[in-house]
């Protein structure tokens, strides 16, 4: 029964309107991969070499194991970012005859098909058959080789679980976010050493092989445990909600700040009902972990601190960036119609200010907490946040008024390029020159905090003439108001 509904997943591609795109696409993709996979296995083949050059003198094999939980760690947060979930189109098929097992068994199945799946082998299993197979034994490597692939099972349907689970309660999303950012600080201020608990764990593993049990325990509860929840809840897998939940959620708070407030009530609703917005929101929240890869105490050493402006814009405006440059490419499906009714576009733009602004300052309120290491961290915020809000979020709009390409809300947030032109490949370089060109001289040539303050200073500025730049943007979108029509109705 498996085989069989593969095939139909199989004439659903071929036979779609959309096939030879879609065979496009995947084309791509798949060499895409296929480069990234021939790369790693490059990597994992000098593995040892690289790890003898940077470490002469001394055993690899424990330094190598020392570094296994931080991949399973970042993997684990790559997948929760861009590992969907399997769909099939369950409803014709609960009425035939078919066990409900056999449909649930095909979703566990589908999810196995996933490159993150294939990267340990690629990156580990070099170096398994020839450091750790000369130093422990064949029985030994069996076992890593084994535990390796238990634990990408344990990942793997840990985090459908998971994402299942945020679907239904977004609470689960809050407690696994905040999960990963305590984890990450106990890491960064030595609280706990991730290193010495993964060299410890598998050299006793290789020590013991008989310990290989535990991986194999841990995959194998994984499965059943999203097995057991697909069975209870083949339903929900679908998103099939009664009409009382779909329209439960009215944020009647935001009604009190009148048109402006409504529209983005229907902004959140957009962002937490369809794939793709709610991946940015999604990445918008792991971008703010970005600190603990720049904000270390030896760039503090630097003088002039270049670093750490980039890292303070894309915490603090990754949401506007991400978001903004689509502003009005959201709405491409039913565009005609939202400009043929009553609605001010003053309004409309204004209440996409007052969303950037909220969201990045709850950005800049939660990346504060970086000041604990030092407190020019925040000093630093401060300038970045002022910038976004004053200027980013401004250019943000304009650009927007340039984007002619229509997005499909229900295409996957996975590798989807839909809408995606030379606007926005623009506006990233912008976003990074523009900062730098207003920073660099000041901080070369007068002082670091001279370039922060003048940063700041001028998204402030700019966010007191937040009125005059929504008459600005108002002439801007009607004057190509008609053009970006005539783009969204081209599918």
């Amino acid at each position: 029964m498996v085989l069989t509904l593969l095939s139909h997943q199989w004439k659903s591609f071929w036979r779609g309107r959309n096939a030879g795109t879609g065979l496009a696409v995947q084309i791509f993709l798949g060499l895409l991969i296929a480069y990234l996979l021939a790369s790693l296995l490059a990597m994992g083949l000098g593995l040892g070499h690289i790890l003898h050059k940077v470490y002469p003198g001394q055993d690899v094999v424990p330094i190598f194991c020392g570094f296994i939980l931080y991949y399973f760690s970042f993997d684990f947060i790559m997948r929760f970012t861009i590992q969907e979930l399997p769909v099939l189109t369950i409803q014709p098929y609960l009425g035939q005859n078919i066990r409900r097992q056999q449909l649930v068994a095909f979703l566990n199945i589908r999810a196995l098909f996933h490159f993150l799946n294939l990267v340990p082998f690629f990156l580990f299993l070099p170096f398994a058959c020839t450091d750790i197979a000369r130093g422990y034994g064949t029985v030994a490597t069996a076992a890593f080789i084994t535990a390796i692939l238990f634990l990408t099972l344990f990942s793997n349907y840990l985090i459908l679980y998971i994402k299942r689970k945020t679907i239904i309660n977004a609470w689960w999303l809050v407690g696994f976010i905040m999960a990963i950012v305590v984890f990450m600080m106990l890491d960064f201020f030595h609280i706990l050493s991730l290193r010495k608990w993964s060299a410890n764990a598998f050299i006793t593993l290789l020590t013991r092989p008989s310990l290989v049990l535990i991986p194999i325990i841990l995959g194998l509860a994984s499965y059943l445990n999203n097995y057991r929840f697909l069975l209870g809840n083949l339903y929900l897998d679908e998103g099939v909600k009664n009409e009382k939940e779909k329209t439960s959620r009215e944020y009647t708070w935001l009604q009190q700040l009148g048109l402006s407030g409504e529209l983005i009530a229907l902004d959140i609703k957009l962002m937490l009902r369809n794939q793709r917005p709610k991946y940015i929101l999604r990445m918008s929240i792991f971008f703010m972990a970005y600190g603990f890869i720049f904000y270390r105490k030896e760039n503090l050493a630097d003088p002039h601190m270049y670093i750490f402006l980039f890292a303070a814009i894309f915490m603090t405006g990754i949401f506007i960036m991400n978001y903004g440059q689509f502003l009005f490419a959201w709405h491409s499906r039913y565009f005609d119609g939202l400009m043929s009714s009553n609605i001010s576009i003053p309004a409309f733009i204004r209440s996409k200010f007052m969303l950037y602004n909220a969201v990045s300052t709850a950005a800049f309120v939660i990346t504060s907490l970086y000041g604990l290491i030092s407190w020019k961290l925040l000093i630093v915020q401060l300038s970045a946040w002022l910038y976004n809000i004053g200027i980013n979020s401004v250019l943000s709009i304009y650009l927007a008024t340039l984007n002619y390409k229509p997005v499909d809300l229900t295409r996957s947030a996975t590798f989807n390029f839909q809408g995606i032109g030379v606007i926005q490949w623009l506006y990233a370089f912008i976003l990074i020159l523009v900062p730098y060109l207003i920073y660099w001289p000041l901080a070369k040539f007068v002082g670091p905090w001279t370039g922060y303050a003048v940063v700041g200073g001028v998204g402030l500025v700019s966010l007191l003439m937040q009125g005059y730049w929504v008459e600005v943007l108002t002439r801007q979108f009607h004057r190509r108001k008609y053009l970006i029509l005539e783009g969204f109705r081209e599918k």
